[in-house]
This record gives structure tokens, sequence and C-alpha cells, in this order.
């Protein structure tokens, strides 16, 4: 739940006056780790809340595709390091699109009886 921020304020103000966690948690109806949460922001000096986390961009299906095309045998690994993100949100924006990166079986051979 978001509290305001004059809400969070007044508990600080409280919190300054009794020096009581418990008794000002009881006193607003909130639990002591959010009266600790509010110290800490308020330390930071920001008593907003939080945007909601970060939120993913989504890869842009044309650039996805010409890693692809120019090397067809590449890993997610390395397609994610060329976008600057993980392997499974490679994995899944290519599962969107019906393409899979299977590896060739005879291909895989051959490099096993290289090595």
């Amino acid at each position: 739940m978001a509290y305001s921020i004059e809400l969070k304020q007044k508990a600080l103000d409280y919190l300054d006056k009794c020096g009581n966690i418990t008794q000002v948690a009881t006193a607003f109806g909130v639990d002591r780790s959010t009266i600790r949460a509010w110290v800490k922001k308020q330390q930071s000096g920001n008593l907003a809340c939080s945007s909601g986390g970060y939120r993913y961009s989504k890869i842009d299906k044309q650039k996805l595709l010409q890693p692809i095309q120019e090397k067809p045998d590449a890993h997610s690994y390395e397609i994610a390091q060329e976008f600057g993100c993980s392997s499974v949100a490679v994995f899944k924006a290519l599962k969107k699109m019906n393409i899979t990166l299977k590896k060739d079986d005879q291909l895989q051979r051959t490099r096993h009886k290289q090595s």
C-alpha cells in the first residue's frame, strides 16, 4: 500500500518525539519495518514512493534478426551481450517471433571430434 508523504512525515515527527518505533507503528497502524524503511528514506532525503521497479524494454525485432542472420550459429547469451540484456530475454523475444536457436547436431559432433 502506498502511504502519503504527509503521513510518513507525521509518523517520523512522532518518532522523533517519542523515540519508540513500536509506539509509532501502533499509533499510525503500520508495521515497524515500514517505519524503519521510512527512516532510511528520510536519511537519504526522499520520502516519495519508489517507481515500482525497473521496467524492461522490449528488444527491437528487426535489430534482433540482424545478429541472427549474420551469425546463425550464435548462442543466445552471445546475442544478449550485444543487446545488454539476459539470454532469457533474447529467448523470449525469439520465441514470440517463432524462431529457435537450435544448433545443428552435425556441427556439434564435428566440434567435439576436433577437440
